[in-house]
């Protein structure tokens, strides 16, 4: 026996059906719309599985002939780029604050913006309102809820400054980026005098990194197999947000999608058989 699978020409619906060994020509009932058709495969055909994927032909009440589709090389070039992406975002997780604050000032410098959003508490988790806050040169107060925003900011690790008077002043070095905007919360202490602190944490960001890195490797083997697109795109998309030094990686991420995204129809999706 032989596994395959086909489309109803009528319905529409996919089929994965048992046919017996060297099998000419079979006449077949769709189970789910009631309709008959006609399935024919060749013996050359079958030779050449690995290379083709299997297409119909015809059209309702004619016979439904078996031919060839040359498969194309998109999903194992975007593999390709998908390991050249992996690769770059190691180097970036040994050299996490280096290529991170380089590839922030770069694109700072053609016109890319971040922003900031901080909450100002007290030891008690009360709001502070109008604290000042000095960023990158930027001055602004908390409102009534102790929140501040702030838009078109530099990217990078950035020095910010928080103080209100009876509190000790405060300073923190927080990551912008232009992708991810989380609230940071500041919390001051009564009293008179100055604490530093650290939000950014490079180990943090390397883990992160690593994670979207896994999910790059997945969708790296799954094109070069072509089997399981939804692994494939989703794993590419996720990898855009590896960025990389120059963002060489975001871009190749990107490239790699739409080329799997092309070529949708030559993956298996993790079902058994050809087409006939």
């Amino acid at each position: 026996m032989e596994q395959g699978r086909t489309k109803c020409p009528n319905c529409k619906k996919e089929i994965i059906l048992d046919l017996p060994d060297k099998i000419a020509k079979i006449e077949y009932t769709c189970p789910n719309c009631g309709y008959k058709f006609f399935i024919q495969i060749n013996a050359d055909d079958i030779k050449s599985k690995v290379d083709c994927e299997w297409i119909e032909n015809g059209e309702p009440r004619k016979t439904v002939l078996s031919c060839l589709k040359p498969k194309t090389k998109k999903p194992k070039i975007a593999g390709a780029l998908l390991i050249c992406v992996l690769i770059t975002g190691l180097i970036t997780v040994l050299f996490s604050e280096t290529f991170i604050v380089s590839s922030l000032d770069i694109a700072s410098d053609v016109g890319i913006k971040g922003s900031v959003r901080l909450r100002v508490i007290d030891t008690s988790n009360n709001s502070i309102d109008n604290a000042s806050i000095t960023i990158d040169g930027v001055n602004g107060k908390t409102d009534i809820y102790g929140v501040f925003n702030a838009d078109k900011i530099k990217l990078g690790i950035l020095t910010m400054e928080i103080s209100k008077t009876g509190y000790e002043n405060q300073t923190i070095k927080k990551l912008v980026t232009p992708v991810f905007n989380f609230e940071t919360t500041v919390i001051l202490k009564t009293g008179v005098g100055h604490e530093e602190l650290s939000e950014y944490d490079s180990l943090a960001c390397s883990m992160i990194l690593i994670i979207f890195l896994v999910f790059t490797l997945f969708a790296a083997i799954a094109s070069i197999k072509r089997k399981a697109l939804d692994v494939a795109l989703f794993g590419s998309f996720i990898s855009i947000f590896t960025f990389g030094f120059f963002f060489i990686g975001s871009i190749i991420s990107i490239i790699a999608f739409i080329l799997i995204y092309k070529s949708m129809e030559e993956f298996e999706n993790g079902k058994k058989g050809k087409y006939f």
